[in-house]
Formats: C-alpha cells, sequence, structure tokens
C-alpha cells in the first residue's frame, strides 16, 4: 500500500515539472468571454480565462464553438483580459502548452495584446 502511495505521488509531483511543455510560444487571436478566480479543494488558487476563437462584432459574426480556457498567472495579463471582456475587443494571446497539469488548465498565458 506504501508503495502504491508513493507512486502515485512521484506521478502527481512529475506533472509539476519533469515533463515539460508539449509546445511553446503558441499564439491564439479570439474575444475573452470570462476571466474567473478558481478556488479548488487541493490546488492552489489560479485565474483562468475563457476565450471565444469565433469573432463578434455588433452582435454578427462567426459563431464558435471552439472555446479554449487558459490559465493567466500574470495581474496585469489578467487586467487586460478583463478589460478585453468589458469592451469586446479582440486579443492576440500567446501561450505556452504543459505536457501533465493537475488543477490548472494546460494553456499557460505568457503575452497579452489587443488586435486594431
Amino acid at each position: 500500500m506504501k508503495k502504491l502511495a508513493l507512486g502515485l505521488m512521484v506521478l502527481m509531483l512529475s506533472g509539476c515539472g519533469i515533463w515539460g511543455y508539449s509546445s511553446k510560444n503558441n499564439e491564439m487571436i479570439g474575444q475573452v468571454k470570462k476571466v474567473r478566480h478558481n478556488t479548488p479543494i487541493f490546488c492552489g488558487d489560479y485565474i483562468s480565462a475563457d476565450i471565444s476563437l469565433g469573432i463578434m462584432r455588433g452582435g454578427v459574426g462567426s459563431m464558435s464553438t471552439q472555446d479554449v480556457w487558459v490559465t493567466v498567472y500574470s495581474q496585469d495579463f489578467e487586467k487586460l483580459l478583463k478589460r478585453a471582456n468589458e469592451t469586446g475587443e479582440l486579443v492576440k494571446i500567446g501561450y505556452d502548452e504543459r505536457r501533465v497539469t493537475f488543477c490548472i488548465e494546460e494553456k499557460i498565458v505568457n503575452s497579452v495584446e489587443f488586435v486594431k
């Protein structure tokens, strides 16, 4: 029983850093649907954002079923994403994708800029 518990603990901890990223410096353009603060029971608090890859302008445009959830660690990025959510502006988001994650989204935001 101890070996099983130890094996599970090693497996969980290895997802935090040993396996690394499946890809880095990716980009997506979309509209921010929501930004939320998550407080899981067993993991630390984190911020996530729902990005819609379908673009709507004035109620007209592309409806998408392709929504992407991303993890946001920077408060600066959180502020930009909240502003984009309020104004409906398009954002270009740079992100890295983790191979294995526990409690957070696989895509980690590393840049946010408004698209003109």
